[in-house]
């Protein structure tokens, strides 16, 4: 694996870099976690809920965790992909890495549209409804992967710049506070203008999530700025620490304008297309929140986590398929559990505990099938 200097010259110096596999299983295992939630405690649609708890005492307490995990989760990958892909792009070219990235993104989005999705959506209303596979793919979308969608946007808009621009020095290597900055008020600016056509939960054009698409190409352009530049090595673990500080600050704000929205109006005041004072205070939140929990994230696992075994390293492997397979796996399981007599916040846990593990090995598998070790 490459590593880029200060000035933003590649140069091939490790094999592998650890602490990506376990950045990537604890955040993938997170998705899983929260899909999990979605099913059972909390009313965000999926494609199994059919034991939805009415509670709303369950509804709080898992509220706001669930919120930000899907708000914030994926920042982390974009950054990390940002900075993987200006090695890629520098060892490749522009041109065979774009195409790189098409087999490698817009195969397993295809495949999600046409197999996975339709099937997730078959196997979660099989006790509710009486649709055939093809009706559910006459009505398909991108669902999860809308992670992916952008991931792929963001890579041939990268390699497109750097074919009409290659990458300059800039004097901003020893401002990483500056660059912090910028690009959570980037991030701030750009969700409420884009929120006016596109509401942060809209499903539009397949379900594309675009009101989430400003903090994901800011996060990847953050990454890609990371490694032409060098600054992410020379953030000291002083300054790490009040990134941390910040975004935990940030996170209680926002926990506390969730809560009062849902006391006093409706958690969709956040997420609609009108300028309220709410939704101006949650874009702000969105940007410097995206931005200082990824930047400490990454920098964490960094310095904190750059060794495993070879559990973690065939998880780190699969994380991706992981990803791809995990609705189809977990909605699965759930219809398996459905006989089980357990109240819906008990089998929440119970299940949300085997999930992690059955869908890493449904991914494991994808990675062992001949022919899709290219994609996945």
């Amino acid at each position: 694996m490459s590593t880029t200097t200060r000035h933003g010259t590649v140069e091939r110096t490790r094999h592998h870099e650890a602490w990506v596999d376990n950045l990537r299983v604890i955040l993938i295992a997170g998705v899983v976690v929260v899909h999990t939630a979605t099913a059972y405690v909390i009313d965000i649609p999926w494609y199994y809920d059919d034991e939805r708890t009415a509670s709303f005492m369950w509804s709080v307490i898992f509220g706001f965790p669930t919120f930000a995990g899907g708000a914030f989760g994926l920042g982390p990958l974009f950054m990390v992909a940002g900075w993987f892909s200006v090695r890629s792009l520098a060892r490749r070219g522009p041109g065979a890495f774009a195409r790189a990235r098409l087999l490698r993104l817009g195969v397993p989005l295809l495949a999600y549209i046409l197999v996975v999705q339709p099937l997730s959506d078959y196997m979660g209303n099989l006790r509710s409804e009486r649709g055939s596979v093809l009706y559910y793919l006459s009505i398909t979308e991108v669902g999860v992967m809308w992670f992916v969608a952008a991931l792929l946007a963001c890579s041939l808009g990268y390699a497109w710049l750097r074919h009409r621009r290659p990458a300059v020095e800039s004097g901003w290597a020893d401002r990483p506070g500056v660059v912090l900055f910028a690009a959570a008020a980037t991030i701030a600016v750009s969700c409420l203008l884009v929120w006016q056509v596109w509401p942060w939960n809209a499903e539009v054009v397949l379900n594309m999530r675009f009101g989430e698409w400003p903090q994901g190409v800011v996060l990847f352009a953050l990454g890609v700025h990371a490694a032409e530049r060098g600054w992410l090595d020379y953030l000291t673990p002083e300054l790490i620490r009040r990134i941390g500080w910040l975004a935990a600050a940030a996170a209680a704000i926002l926990g506390a304008l969730f809560g009062a929205v849902i006391v006093w109006a409706d958690v969709d005041v956040l997420l609609q297309a009108t300028v309220l004072w709410p939704t101006v205070l949650f874009a702000m939140l969105d940007g410097l929140l995206a931005v200082t929990w990824t930047v400490w994230c990454v920098a964490w696992f960094r310095r904190r986590w750059s060794s495993h075994g070879p559990l973690m390293d065939k998880a780190g492997r699969a994380s991706y398929a992981t990803y791809f397979i995990h609705p189809l796996a977990l909605t699965s399981l759930m219809v398996l559990f459905a006989v089980v007599p357990l109240a819906a916040p008990l089998k929440f846990v119970v299940v949300a505990a085997l999930a992690v593990p059955v869908c890493y090995a449904a991914g494991y598998g994808l990675t062992q099938v001949p022919g899709l070790s290219r994609v996945f």
